[in-house]
C-alpha cells in the first residue's frame, strides 16, 4: 500500500509539503515556508522521513527544510543549481527570522545555522531525466519543469505505481528558460499546482514590448525606471529582454539577484541560450552600497533589484528617494501576496512598509505586468489531458477545489485535498 500525506499549500499558495510512502520508504517531497513577515509552516511530517525531493529553491518550497533535517539526516534530492539557490535562500531566511526575533542567539528559531549547514550538505545533484534510487527501494526521475532554474517535475515509482509531482511548471518558453519538458512516461497520479487555474496570462510578446516601451519613454524623459524583481529567474529574464531588445541606456542590478545571476550562470546547461545570459552579466552594472544608490539615481537608467513586491532588500531605499518623482516609473513584474507593500501600492497608491516604517505616496508612474512563470490555465488543461492520471490532486492555488471541481465534470477523477481531508491511500 501506498499512502500519500498532503502537509501544506492546500487551497492556498505557500508552505508546500506532502509525503509520499510505503513500507519501505517515507519520501518527503518540498517543505517550504510562507511569504509572510512571520513565516507559516506546514507540519512536520509523523515520524523520519528516508529521503527528501526538493522541486525547486523557491522560500514557499524549500523554507523550512532545516527544520527537517535536524529530525531526519536524509538525503536531498534536486536538480543541480537548486543547491547553490536554496543555501541563499535558507541563509537569508535565517538572517530575516533572526531579525524579527530580536536575537543573535538561536532563541525561538525555526532553525539555526548549523541547521542550515547540515541541510545543505545533504542535497545530491540529480541531472534531469536520469532514473535515481531512493532510500528503501523505489525510484524517482527529475524532468524540467521550466518554472526557475533547476525547477523539476518528480516522477516516483512505488508499488509499480507511478505519481508525478509537478511543482511549480511552466508551459511556455521565456527568454531564459524552456518550457517545461513534456515527453513523460506514464503517469497514474498527478500532483498539480492550481496557481493560475482559473485564467491565462496575457501573451509574453506584449508584455516584454511594454516593458521595453516604459523603460525607453522613463529613461529617455530624464527619470529612473525601477524594477523591483523575483531574485531567482525573473530577474535575469528581464535582463535578456532589456539587452536583446537594445535598450541603449545603464542598466543596473541590486539585491539578492546579483548573487542569483552568478549561481545561475554557473548552471549555462539548463537556460535556453547559455551563452545570452553570460554575456548580457559582463555589461550589467552592480549596485554595491548604500551610497552607491543615491548616486545612481542621479543620472537616467533602468534599476532591476529585490524585492518583487517591494517587501524588503534595496526596494526599500529605492522607494524612499523615488516616491515623489512624477518623471520616474515602478514596473512590478510579478505576483503580489496579500497585504504585501506591493499589493497595497497597487490598491491605495500608497508605498507602506510597517516593518521600515514607511507610509508614503507615490507619484511615480506604475505598472503591472504579467512574467509570471506558472502555466496559465488552458495550457494546465492541455498538460492534464495529455497525461490523463487516474487521479489528480490540485494544491498550490487559492482555487483549487474550483478546479477539481471543474476537472470531475470534464470526466476526470480530481481531488482538492483540505486539512481534514489530505491522506489518501493506493
Amino acid at each position: 500500500m501506498v499512502q500519500l500525506t498532503f502537509l501544506g499549500a492546500m487551497c492556498e499558495v505557500g508552505a508546500s509539503g506532502m509525503v509520499l510512502e510505503n513500507q519501505s520508504s517515507r519520501v518527503l517531497m518540498d517543505y517550504g515556508a510562507s511569504t509572510e513577515v512571520t513565516p507559516a509552516r506546514p507540519p512536520l511530517p509523523c515520524g523520519k522521513v528516508s529521503s527528501v525531493i526538493l522541486s525547486h529553491a523557491h522560500v514557499d518550497h524549500c523554507g523550512s527544510l532545516p527544520m527537517v533535517t535536524k529530525e531526519s539526516n536524509a538525503p536531498i534530492f534536486a536538480a543541480p543549481c537548486t543547491r547553490e539557490i536554496t543555501e541563499m535562500l535558507l541563509y537569508d531566511s535565517l538572517k530575516i527570522n533572526m531579525q524579527a526575533a530580536g536575537t543573535l542567539e538561536g532563541a525561538s528559531l525555526p532553525f539555526v545555522k548549523d541547521d542550515v549547514k547540515r541541510t545543505v550538505s545533504n542535497f545530491r545533484d540529480i541531472p534531469y531525466r536520469r532514473p535515481f534510487s531512493l532510500p528503501g527501494g523505489s525510484r524517482a526521475t527529475l524532468f524540467d519543469a521550466g518554472h526557475i532554474p533547476g525547477s523539476a517535475m518528480t516522477l516516483v515509482e512505488m508499488d509499480g505505481k507511478n505519481f508525478l509531482y509537478a511543482g511549480n511548471y511552466n508551459g511556455i518558453d521565456t527568454r531564459l528558460l524552456k518550457k517545461c519538458d513534456l515527453d513523460l512516461p506514464r503517469v497514474d497520479y498527478l500532483i498539480t499546482e492550481s496557481t493560475y487555474s482559473d485564467r491565462d496570462h496575457p501573451d509574453r510578446r506584449s508584455q516584454e514590448k511594454e516593458l521595453v516601451e516604459m523603460v525607453e519613454q522613463t529613461v529617455g524623459n530624464g527619470g529612473i525606471a525601477l524594477i523591483p524583481s523575483f531574485a531567482v529567474g525573473r530577474a535575469q529574464e528581464l535582463l535578456l529582454i532589456l539587452e536583446q531588445e537594445g535598450i541603449d541606456y545603464p542598466v543596473f542590478m541590486d539585491g539578492m539577484a546579483k548573487k542569483a545571476s552568478t549561481i545561475i550562470n554557473r548552471h549555462k546547461e539548463q537556460l535556453r541560450d547559455p551563452k545570452e545570459l553570460d554575456d548580457t552579466l559582463r555589461k550589467v552594472k552592480y549596485v554595491t552600497t548604500q551610497q552607491h544608490r543615491a548616486k545612481v539615481v542621479k543620472e537616467p537608467c533602468a534599476i532591476i533589484t529585490t524585492s518583487g513586491m517591494l517587501s524588503g532588500g534595496p526596494t526599500n531605499s529605492y522607494m524612499k528617494m523615488l516616491h515623489d518623482d512624477d518623471n520616474s516609473s515602478l514596473i512590478l513584474t510579478g505576483w503580489q501576496a496579500h497585504d504585501s507593500p506591493g499589493k497595497l501600492l497597487l490598491e491605495t497608491g500608497r508605498y507602506i512598509n510597517e516593518e521600515e516604517k514607511v507610509d508614503v505616496e507615490v507619484r511615480m508612474r506604475v505598472r503591472r505586468l504579467d512574467f509570471s512563470a506558472h502555466i496559465g490555465r488552458t495550457d494546465m488543461w492541455n498538460f492534464i489531458k495529455q497525461l490523463n492520471p487516474k487521479t489528480t490532486f490540485c494544491v498550490h492555488g487559492d482555487h483549487t477545489e474550483e478546479f477539481a471541481r471543474e476537472l470531475n465534470e470534464k470526466g476526470f477523477n480530481a481531488v482538492a485535498p483540505i486539512a481534514n481531508d489530505r491522506i489518501f491511500k493506493f
